[in-house]
C-alpha cells in the first residue's frame, strides 16, 4: 500500500520537486494538488492524474490522504499545516517551518497532542556530495568538530525575485527566502547552539530597496553546546558560490557546491612554506578536482537515467526525491521522519535574530 498524498501549492518548488519525486516514489501515490489558482492546479494535476482542489480544506476534507506536502509562501505554512495535522495527517512543509517561532512552537504543541509527525524540508543536506561529507564526519574521519564555516554568496539584489511578489514581504526580501540552507547546513554539522547568548549577529544594507528590504547581508556566528564556533556569511551580490568547511581536531573537510568538490585536509601535514607540502598539497587539489568531475559525470548520468525512465533511483541525486523518500519510510514503519523539528526552531531563532539585527541597524 502506498501513501496518499497530496500536496498544497502547485508553483515552481512543487512542480519542480514535490510532483515529480511523489510521481516517481513506488511509496507514494500523488492523489491531490491544491492550489488558489484553480486553473493551475487543474493543470499539474490532469498532468498526475490526481484530483485538483482550489481550497486545501476542501481537498482534505474530501480526499483520504496519507501524507500532506505544503509548498507555498511561508506566510502560509502554519495555517495549511495546522489543518493537515487537525485531521491527523503527517504534513511535510517546504523551508522554513512557519513564519515565526511563535507558530512553529504552536504547530509542534499540536502535532505532538495529536501525535502527527510534522517535517521540514532541508533538501541540501541530502545532496551526494553532502551526505558524503555528513558521513565522514559521523564516522569519525575529522576527529570531533571544533568549527563550522559556511558562505553563501551571490544570491542577486534582495528585492528582485521569480518566486512571486510574497517573497518580498520578507524583511529580507529573496535573501532571507534563501537563508534557510545556510543555517540548516551549519546547525546539521556545527551541532545547536549552545543558547540565545552565544549567538551574534551583523547585517548591512549596500544600497536603497524597495519593498522596504531592510538588509542584503548577514554575518552570524554561534557557540555550540560543544563549544563548536560556527559561523554563516550569506550575501546578495558578488559571486555566485556556496562553501562549507568542517574543522576537527584531526583534520577538515569542506564541500565548494558549484563543483560539488570535496577537500579533505589532515591535521598533521606538513607547514606549507616547505616546498613539498606545497607540493603535496597541489597534488591532492588536483585530484580532488578529478574526483569532483567522476562525481559530477555520475550525477548526470543518473539525472538522465531518472528522466529518460521516469523514475527515481533508490540512492538519487535529487535531494528532495532522497529527503521524501526517507520520510515516507518513516512514516511507513510508524518512526519518526529525517531531521528533527530542533533543528527547524533553531533556524527560525536565528533568522529572527537576523530580523531583530537589521531593525537595530537601522535606527
Amino acid at each position: 500500500m502506498t501513501l496518499r498524498t497530496g500536496v498544497v501549492g502547485a508553483g515552481i518548488v512543487a512542480g519542480n520537486n514535490h510532483f515529480p519525486a511523489l510521481a516517481r516514489n513506488p511509496r507514494t501515490t500523488l492523489a491531490a494538488i491544491c492550489d488558489t489558482d484553480s486553473e493551475r492546479a487543474a493543470e499539474a494535476a490532469a498532468e498526475y492524474g490526481a484530483r485538483a482542489y482550489a481550497d486545501a480544506e476542501s481537498m482534505l476534507d474530501e480526499v483520504p490522504l496519507d501524507w500532506v506536502h505544503v509548498a507555498t509562501p511561508v506566510q502560509t505554512h502554519f495555517d495549511l499545516a495546522r489543518l493537515a495535522v487537525e485531521r491527523g495527517v503527517p504534513v511535510t512543509v517546504q523551508k522554513p517551518a512557519t513564519a515565526t517561532r511563535a507558530e512553529l512552537e504552536e504547530l509542534v504543541d499540536l502535532a505532538g497532542a495529536r501525535d502527527v509527525p510534522v517535517s521540514v524540508v532541508h533538501n541540501w543536506l541530502y545532496y551526494p556530495v553532502m551526505r558524503e561529507v555528513r558521513r565522514r564526519v559521523a564516522v569519525g574521519e575529522i576527529g570531533p568538530v571544533r568549527a563550522v564555516r559556511t558562505t553563501v554568496t551571490g544570491e542577486g539584489r534582495p528585492d528582485e525575485t521569480y518566486r512571486g511578489s510574497w517573497v518580498l514581504d520578507l524583511p529580507g526580501g529573496s535573501l532571507e527566502e534563501g537563508m534557510a540552507h545556510p543555517l540548516y547546513l551549519t546547525l546539521a554539522l556545527g551541532g545547536l547552539p549552545r543558547d540565545e547568548s552565544a549567538v551574534d549577529v551583523l547585517t548591512r544594507s549596500t544600497d536603497e530597496y524597495d519593498h522596504g528590504v531592510e538588509y542584503d547581508g548577514v554575518q552570524l556566528q554561534y557557540v555550540g553546546r560543544n563549544d563548536e564556533l560556527c559561523s554563516i556569511t550569506f550575501l546578495a551580490g558578488s559571486s555566485r558560490g556556496t562553501s562549507v568547511r568542517v574543522f576537527g581536531a584531526d583534520g577538515s573537510i569542506a564541500v565548494d557546491f558549484p563543483s560539488m568538490t570535496i577537500d579533505a585536509r589532515n591535521a598533521e601535514a606538513g607547514p606549507y612554506h616547505f616546498w613539498n607540502e606545497r607540493f603535496r598539497r597541489n597534488v591532492e587539489c588536483a585530484r580532488d578536482a578529478v574526483e569532483a568531475g567522476a562525481r559530477n559525470l555520475r550525477k548526470y548520468a543518473r539525472e538522465r537515467v531518472e528522466d529518460d525512465l521516469g523514475v527515481h533511483l533508490a540512492e538519487s541525486p535529487d535531494g528532495h526525491y532522497y529527503l521524501f523518500d526517507r520520510t515516507a519510510r518513516a512514516l511507513e514503519a510508524g518512526e519518526a521522519p529525517p531531521r528533527g523539528i530542533e533543528e527547524s526552531r533553531w533556524a527560525l531563532a536565528l533568522v529572527e535574530r537576523v530580523r531583530e539585527a537589521a531593525t537595530e541597524r537601522e535606527r
